[in-house]
């Protein structure tokens, strides 16, 4: 079999890569690198394309599969969440005036091309996929064909958030020919999800007491309803004050029921719940101007660019009874999160704002560290990894850690192996 690398090599962003054997050709991921164009180098004349899950990073261009009857597999969930993305994505292009030619009528030819499977057979090839924890629907595609095996990891994580199971080991193949493997976090070891969830609540009870707000910015997939639950949680059990506390974000509410219909995917004492991502003291709102404060307000963008965190940054920056708490684990260099950290100062219409709010990093992440990275690999043995969805850094840093259990390659842009 040849494997080619469209994307997600040595950054994250654009994963994509195709596999071809003398009897079919299929795509693992079919994702955009946000805010660039670049489906042109996608692969063509695909047999099928595997999704692992909904991110856009990793699903973002299915919609250039939308003139075509090329099935796509993954799970129904990683199918609800995608086509929402995609249609958000429509949107957003429209609104910043970027031309476009798609439209709702080429996401539900979308949800029409997906298959719902577990297990796959093509001509001379097997399909099967796992649970990779990460978000809800991920999984990690394994792929049999002329005497060889390949497991596709996507992103995953094999511990456990408050309302998901991480990755098991027990069912993945051994000694598998080939192993693609993300390594976000190759060079970095990370505290346990309690210790952050900790520190978080600890950052919520000070700001309280001080009558400031908190904004937390969240991305509208997982994220978002993964802090409400936890804030919705915290107050049911009096582990927090009572608050105002809102969350902002039309499709953060939409994919919200997409989590409470697939709760099967879920932890066991999440799915004894009828509705659990309906919240009992986390309201949603349609706007900023609807929020009474003193609040705590989880809203997108999760990078701080745009929609309510972004004039709620503008807002609430001066004040230092507030408090800016970032959850995602990498931030761009231009977020305007990244300058309140960094610089303490933002700007906004050509004003400058200093940053008089605590700015709090408590980076609660779905990606395996560098400790489960190599767990895996120990477990799995795979004569031949290759590390993708990661910068160069943290690839090099993982490469030393596993070069002697296996044959490490970090691949660029079109590169392609046979294995």
């Amino acid at each position: 079999m040849k494997i080619t690398f469209h994307g997600g090599t040595r950054e994250i962003g654009g994963s994509c890569i195709d596999m071809k054997t003398k009897y079919a050709k299929i795509s693992l991921d079919y994702g955009v690198k946000v805010g660039e164009d670049e489906h042109f180098s996608l692969p063509k004349d695909l047999d099928v394309a595997i999704i692992s899950h909904a991110h856009l990073d990793h699903s973002g261009n299915l919609l250039h599969l939308s003139d075509t009857d090329v099935p796509i597999i993954g799970s129904k969930a990683t199918r609800d969440v995608s086509t929402e993305l995609l249609l958000d994505s429509i949107k957003i292009h429209r609104m910043n005036g970027r031309a476009t030619t798609h439209s709702r009528k080429d996401v539900n030819k979308i949800r029409d091309l997906w298959w719902d499977r577990k297990t796959v057979a093509l001509p001379g090839m097997e399909i099967r996929l796992y649970p990779a924890g990460h978000v809800l629907g991920a999984n990690m595609i394994e792929v049999k064909s002329e005497n060889k095996t390949l497991l596709y990891t996507g992103d995953f994580c094999l511990h456990d958030s408050e309302i998901i199971d991480g990755a098991s080991m027990e069912r993945l193949p051994k000694e598998p020919d080939a192993l693609i493997m993300e390594s976000t976090y190759g060079g970095k070891t990370r505290q346990k999800t309690s210790v952050f969830t900790n520190r978080f609540f600890k950052i919520l009870i000070k700001t309280i007491e001080r009558k400031g707000n908190v904004l937390i910015p969240a991305f509208a997939f997982h994220r978002s309803q993964e802090i409400a639950k936890r804030i919705d949680e915290a107050m049911k059990l009096k582990k927090i004050p009572r608050y105002n506390v809102y969350y902002i974000s039309a499709l953060a509410r939409r994919i919200g029921e997409y989590f409470n219909q697939h709760k099967d995917l879920l932890k066991n004492q999440i799915q004894k719940e009828k509705r659990p991502f309906n919240y009992k003291y986390v309201k949603h709102l349609r706007r900023t101007k609807q929020l009474i404060d003193p609040a705590i307000v989880v809203c997108t963008s999760g990078f701080g660019h745009a929609g309510a965190s972004r004039s709620l940054l503008a807002e609430w920056a001066s004040d230092e009874r507030n408090s800016i708490i970032i959850t995602s684990g990498y931030l761009p260099p231009n977020s305007p999160l990244t300058a309140a950290k960094e610089k303490g100062e933002i700007f906004e219409k050509g004003k400058k704002i200093v940053v008089n709010a605590d700015v709090e990093h408590v980076e609660f992440s779905g990606h395996a560290d560098q400790k489960e990275l190599i767990k895996l690999v120990k477990t799995l043995k795979p004569k031949q990894t290759f590390l993708v969805h990661g910068d160069l850094e943290q690839e090099t840093a993982l490469s030393k850690e596993i070069e002697e259990i296996t044959r490490v390659e970090m691949p660029q842009k079109l590169d392609s192996f046979l294995i």
